[in-house]
């Protein structure tokens, strides 16, 4: 008995170990720069531009294109957790595009981001809402 006990707090804790490594966080001061929108809440990000975001963290600003229009917002680095950050509101133009459907998931999910974790893909991070959940993944162009 004490031996299958002992099996399965073994692998209980493999698992633990093994699941907490795949959530690699990353200091949000490594955005600095222009990032390519490529996935936003689990679609790819097809618009008539490429939607791109910038950050400008010694500033506190970020600010990029959804695909059709401009946008701008204030972002602020978490002083204990530097994967962690918050995004305020984003402003942005008001065009009309033929398709706006990335467009709108883009700026829904803008003020939804609160963090970033490495990608499998070395080259791309997970931008990540208070959840954790991965919201929007982005490349250097």
């Amino acid at each position: 008995m004490k031996k299958v006990m002992f099996f399965m707090l073994s692998i209980a804790f493999t698992l633990g170990v093994m699941s907490s490594c795949s959530e690699v966080k990353v200091d949000a001061k490594k955005l600095e720069g222009k990032w390519n929108i490529i996935e936003v809440d689990g679609q790819e990000a097809k618009a008539e531009k490429q939607p791109f975001i910038e950050f400008k963290m010694a500033d506190g600003r970020i600010h990029g294109n959804a695909g059709c229009n401009t946008f701008n917002s204030a972002i602020t680095m978490d002083a204990k957790n530097h994967s962690a950050f918050t995004v305020k509101m984003p402003i942005s133009t008001m065009m009309a595009c033929p398709d706006m459907q990335t467009e709108q998931l883009i700026m829904r999910t803008l003020d939804k981001l609160a963090g970033v974790k490495a990608n499998k893909d070395k080259t791309k991070y997970d931008l990540v809402d208070k959840d954790g959940k991965v919201v929007m993944v982005i490349q250097k162009p």
